[in-house]
């Protein structure tokens, strides 16, 4: 089995983007942007509360404070700094939670941060030190499987992820040498395409532990 995830509250004031709760209908987590490189009150609480109402999984979905590069661009902070920005946005997403009597289960990184961390080992380390910090018990999704066996060295739960496209099938993911825990997902037809195969199972250890 597999978790689908995708992300949500990446709107922004006035700029909205609804539709990404399409797509997360047929997820069984989603990551909810803590507002540095999108997503604002309004957005996370609308994202918190579909999440409440349709039973699946939550992440907090971190970046660089780059609102206005979407969080694509590098930027060069220091240990302290970088993990400043991590507790801050994971902590705002958990506090929300706390007011619906939810809980977050896993990090997911946006962008270039997500870039960084399957790249460099120390800023991987300095993110899932400060991931640990607010809770131990959370998973940081990662994208190569050398960052997953670095990350669960340095202590933090690592959850292995691949990218859904439209050249992408579940056979094929199945078959690859290292199988993920879970599959991103950006567009409203491919995760269609893919739930048509096979229903998603969230990868959390904590509050839906009984769907797995």
């Amino acid at each position: 089995m597999f978790d689908f995830n995708c992300d949500v509250a990446q709107s922004y004031g006035v700029y909205r983007n609804d539709g990404e709760l399409e797509i997360a209908k047929y997820a069984s987590s989603v990551n909810v942007s803590a507002g540095l490189h999108s997503g604002d009150p309004i957005s996370i609480r609308q994202a918190l509360l579909f999440a409440k109402e349709n039973n699946v999984a939550i992440g907090a979905h971190i970046g660089f404070p780059d609102i206005q590069g979407f969080g694509k661009r590098k930027m060069d902070f220091t240990s302290e700094e970088l993990e400043a920005i991590i507790i801050y946005q994971i902590g705002a997403i958990e506090a929300y939670a706390k007011t619906m009597d939810l809980a977050i289960e896993h990090v997911r990184c946006h962008g270039a941060l997500k870039d960084m961390i399957n790249e460099n080992s120390e800023i991987a380390v300095v993110v899932a030190n400060a991931i640990k910090k607010v809770n131990p018990w959370l998973n940081l999704f990662v994208q190569n499987y050398e960052t997953k066996e670095l990350i669960e060295k340095a202590g933090l739960k690592a959850a292995l992820e691949v990218d859904f496209n439209e050249t992408t099938s579940i056979r094929q993911i199945r078959e690859l040498p290292n199988k993920p825990d879970t599959i991103h997902f950006r567009k409203l037809e491919d995760i269609k395409r893919a739930y048509d195969v096979i229903k998603p199972t969230p990868i959390n250890y904590n509050r839906v532990q009984s769907q797995i």
